[in-house]
């Protein structure tokens, strides 16, 4: 019973799915090759943008870790002072 409804489920999807494409072609405002054209467009940008944040982001985690170096020296630096002192 339950695959039954299943596949009454997974056939109402694809149909809606068929539907919605054949409207989506219907009303689409621009030529397909344009509209191509536009989708190629937009995906480049996104990746650029991405590429542009990964690069941002990796250099600030450099800074950081290098910034946590320089303080991790320090405090062992004066922790080897106090044990001299002592």
């Amino acid at each position: 019973m339950k695959a039954s409804r299943f596949v009454r489920t997974m056939g109402t999807v694809f149909a809606a799915g068929a539907v919605g494409a054949g409207v989506a072609l219907l009303c689409a405002p621009h030529a397909g090759s344009k509209t191509r054209r536009m989708i190629r467009r937009k995906a480049q940008d996104s990746v650029d943008g991405v590429r542009g944040a990964y690069g941002v982001i990796r250099e600030a985690g450099g800074d950081a870790r290098r910034q946590a170096y320089r303080l991790r020296m320090r405090l062992l630096s004066r922790k080897a002072i106090g044990r001299a002192a002592t």
